[in-house]
């Protein structure tokens, strides 16, 4: 895992979740997500160590497991770790069995793994503050989540997490996971007007300047309302939640297993969910099947 500059106290560390890392002048760090699983945080902390930095800040975007789920490792090694999130974030942080009882509708089965708790210290809200005697600025942008938040280091690096899907990301998933598509769109058109210098997404290699940043703004918007179509083309005649994620995974040729399934099923869900609000699609039960259809 390489450790590189973006600029001048900020960096990150490429991963599978990207890592931000900022180094203040004590050589104490804020890491921004954890990634997935001990060996993730094992990972980062090789690369903070041999850096001549010490875990000390943890800032969690949003309480998805691949964000969170190392912070159990820095709290139980390095015991004066501070974890800072949103207030609804910290509800998933520190419960991430609720997660999978979101996804799945139930208690999750055994075959399916989530982070361990770990215990929120601060709440952050909207605005500026300060950590260890430095400015950073959070801001909330969510959608994917519900209080998915946003990052921006003294060196005018914004750490967005899931707050904007990369290009990458958007062609490998056509059904984007969200889980409130009209707040999704209100924080992407809120997004545009965020002010730095160099934007991190979690899940992409490149560190994006303004422009391109604001060029995937605009693709995550296009591919919102071109799923939003797709969907309601579908629906032309009735059919149930899966059999409307069956036709759009033929269409996109999209393979499965049980964890991706549900996960899909879920963001499915929040597209479905959303053009019933906008009266664009109907439901009704028939012969003891719930149906969606386009109006």
């Amino acid at each position: 895992m390489e450790f590189e500059k973006i600029n001048r106290n900020t960096y990150f560390i490429n991963a599978p979740t990207n890592v931000g890392v900022y180094s203040f002048k004590n050589k104490n760090a804020l890491i921004i997500d954890t990634g997935t699983t001990k060996y993730d945080a094992k990972k980062t902390e090789a690369v903070l160590l041999d850096n001549g930095l010490n875990p000390k800040y943890i800032f969690n975007t949003h309480g998805h497991v691949d964000h969170c789920g190392g912070n159990r490792y820095f709290k139980d090694n390095y015991p004066g770790v501070e974890i800072f999130s949103s207030e609804s974030e910290k509800v998933f942080i520190e419960n991430p069995n609720l997660l999978p009882i979101l996804t799945f509708s139930a208690f999750p089965a055994k075959r399916l793994k989530y982070a361990d708790e770990c215990t929120v210290n601060y709440v952050i809200t909207d605005g500026i503050k300060k950590i260890n005697d430095e400015k950073f600025e959070f801001q909330s942008f969510p959608g994917h989540n519900t209080g998915d938040m946003v990052i921006t280091t003294p060196d005018r690096v914004t750490f967005l997490g899931d707050a904007l899907f990369s290009e990458y990301t958007l062609l490998k998933h056509p059904l984007p996971y969200l889980i409130n598509i009209a707040l999704r769109v209100e924080s992407l058109k809120a997004l545009k007007e965020k002010d730095s210098d160099y934007f991190v997404i979690s899940h992409c290699d490149e560190i994006l300047d303004k422009k391109s940043f604001l060029r995937t703004v605009d693709k995550n918007l296009e591919v919102i309302e071109k799923t939003k179509k797709e969907i309601t083309d579908i629906c032309s005649q009735p059919l149930s939640r899966e059999e409307i994620l069956q036709e759009f995974s033929v269409y996109h040729n999209l393979e499965m297993g049980y964890k991706s399934y549900m996960i899909n099923l879920c963001g499915l869900s929040a597209f479905i969910n959303n053009l019933l609000d906008e009266n664009i699609i109907d439901c009704s039960v028939q012969d003891m099947k719930l149906v969606y259809y386009a109006k």
